[in-house]
């Protein structure tokens, strides 16, 4: 990306050589392989000069309406709104020529709000649907905007806009800019847009803040999607840095200090969460206690380092009131997790209520006696809790903490910014957590597993260290044992020479035809296979179990070297089955699974939007 601190402007009349200058030519909009993602910077020389005197206006009239952080429909029927829209997308390339489809869904939800009778102005609430709520749900936020304030490069600005949605989508476009609070641009427009997907996007655009001569800023970001549910769209602002009117010196802020969550085992880089099952040597954290929903200890602690600014007590006390009364009205940061292979986020809540809370945040959090420091304590029965629905087993997830931090300084003179944390690298951040993935699946107790020695023991009497009986190697180590419960009812199975076994539906076995299956896809007929050799499936049913769920992993480093792809198998009541290694590999395989051939899964309406952003070049 091009910095944008090469370039000095002067006055107002500079925005559009200042975007044009700074900005990629379509033909460098161009990804090296096209698949679904495209990605891309806006060139306000595709505007007129009167085309962005009138988006600058409309800009100003929709931030008039609207409030900092509260994300909103546009308004179609509000031609101010519309010409918003349409603008905003031309900045970005994307014109009826190129994107049809993107514009005649455009234009059909315009007549549809014109024919709802929707006057000039926001939407009703009922036109919204965006009440916060802490199930899994559809997502377009700021995973981070700021002025810089933890970086030592002066007037560096970054924002990242993230958009995801349960179950992905067919088309989703998503932006991020920054300018001053006037609207000066101090950023390019910086756009992403994907088909057949939407599962995680981000787009983040970077700021030159010496572009202006005001300490306010302003990130905004507009998203419009085509999914099961419909063609919608949504926009959403925030402002930040000292009060209008005002300016101060930019305060600094160290890098966070994590203590949790941490890789507490292994040191392999690796926050390992155990939903429901407790490996002994490699889970972090265990969530047996919470049957389906994450639980997320966090602490730590990030220090001002510049010598006149303290934390505002009084602003952060006024958080904590308003929170606990259900009066904010302001953005406080969020604490969210997102699948980034299903799709959809939650926010955290206290597990007794439908819509999500920040309040458990900030009622854990305090000052030092100097005001210098903050920290945050959500830890043991105070640890962040996510939504039953919000759940990715056997996979990455994406934690983020963002921190709204009101600043003041001797003289009284008031800054607000924020600080971000997550285990995703955003420009201008390191990552805060390292990588975080959710591990489960199980046998029943009493199923028995091969020893080398030749006789069988019941799963849940195995430990570290002893030897299992393996097809392509006299033996393997155990190397690893897991325990927990099952809500999901499991999977029993029963061949034609009368072995059974009972399994998590996300366990694998070995089938003749088709390799390794998770249970959860296995039909009667199948062919497995088995210590006596290959066996046909007679039964393959579901019944509900409440006892305790085992598993294990085999095989030392030596010994894996020695075996080939989805080997690490035990003899469970005589099938071959996967151990836990294998199991994360094809959860992992079936959540991020798509078709190479993106028009044989996208609707046929986008088909001409996708075959023309293939061929821009």
């Amino acid at each position: 990306m091009f910095r944008m601190r090469r370039f000095l402007v002067m006055g107002s009349t500079a925005c559009l050589a200042l975007l044009s200058g700074c900005t990629s030519t379509p033909r460098e909009e161009q990804i090296a392989n096209f698949g679904r993602t495209a990605r891309g910077l806006g060139d306000a020389t595709r505007l007129t000069q009167k085309e962005w005197a009138t988006y600058q206006d409309d800009q100003r009239y929709l931030h008039g309406i609207a409030r900092p952080d509260v994300r909103i429909r546009l308004n179609l029927a509000d031609p101010a709104q519309y010409r918003f829209a349409l603008a905003r997308l031309k900045l970005a390339g994307k014109t009826p020529q190129n994107s049809p489809y993107l514009f005649e869904a455009l234009e059909q939800r315009h007549r549809e709000h014109v024919a709802q009778g929707h006057a000039p102005g926001l939407l009703p609430p009922e036109g919204r649907d965006l009440a916060p709520s802490a199930e899994i749900k559809e997502v377009h936020a700021f995973d981070q905007a700021n002025a810089g304030e933890g970086t030592k490069e002066a007037n560096d600005g970054s924002v990242t806009a993230t958009s995801t949605i349960p179950g992905g989508s067919y088309y989703t476009y998503t932006d991020a800019n920054f300018t001053d609070v006037t609207g000066y641009p101090l950023s390019a427009l910086a756009w992403v847009e994907e088909f057949d997907g939407g599962e995680h996007l981000t787009a983040s655009a970077e700021a030159n803040l010496a572009l202006t001569r005001l300490g306010r800023y302003r990130v905004s970001t507009y998203k419009v999607e085509d999914s099961e549910d419909g063609f919608k769209d949504s926009y959403l602002f925030s402002e930040f840095g000292t009060p209008p009117g005002t300016t101060s010196i930019r305060p600094g802020v160290s890098p966070a200090t994590i203590y949790a969550p941490v890789d507490t085992v292994l040191n392999d880089n690796l926050i390992s969460v155990c939903l429901n099952r407790t490996w002994t040597q490699d889970c972090d954290y265990d969530l047996t206690g919470t049957p389906q929903a994450i639980k997320m200890p966090l602490k730590g602690e990030i220090v001002l380092t510049t010598p006149e600014h303290v934390f505002d007590q009084a602003k952060i006390n006024q958080f904590k009131t308003d929170l606990a009364a259900g009066m904010a009205t302001y953005d406080v940061g969020h604490l969210r997790l997102i699948l980034t292979n299903a799709g959809g986020g939650c926010d955290v809540t206290d597990g007794n209520l439908i819509e999500a809370k920040m309040g458990q945040f900030w009622n854990r959090t305090a000052l030092s006696a100097d005001k210098k420091t903050f920290s945050w304590d959500l830890t043991g029965a105070y640890a962040a809790f996510f939504d039953d629905g919000c759940r990715q087993v056997q996979d990455d997830v994406k934690l983020t903490l963002k921190i709204v931090i009101p600043i003041t300084d001797a003289n009284n003179l008031t800054y607000q910014t924020s600080v971000t944390l997550t285990n995703e690298d955003l420009p201008r951040l390191a990552k805060s957590f390292k990588p975080i993935t959710v591990t489960n699946s199980c046998l029943a107790a009493g199923t028995e597993i091969e020893l080398a020695a030749g006789k069988t023991a019941p799963v849940e009497a195995l430990k570290a260290g002893d030897r299992v009986l393996n097809p392509h190697q006299p033996s393997l180590t155990v190397m690893d044992t897991a325990i927990g419960t099952e809500t999901v009812p499991m999977v029993r199975i029963r061949s034609e020479a009368g072995r059974s076994l009972l399994m998590t539906e996300m366990h694998p076995i070995q089938v003749m035809a088709r390799g390794m299956v998770q249970a959860r896809a296995l039909k009667k007929g199948d062919v497995v296979l088995t210590k006596a050799g290959p066996s046909k499936l007679v039964e393959v049913s579901r019944e509900p179990y409440a006892g305790k769920v085992y598993n294990v992993k085999v095989g030392s480093d030596t010994e894996k070297l020695a075996l080939g792809a989805d080997q690490t198998v035990v003899y469970a009541n005589g099938f071959v089955v996967g151990d836990g290694q294998i199991q994360r590999k094809y959860e992992s395989i079936a959540m991020t699974r798509k078709n190479p051939n993106v028009l044989a899964t996208l609707p046929g309406k986008w088909h001409r939007d996708y075959q023309l952003a293939a061929r821009r070049k």
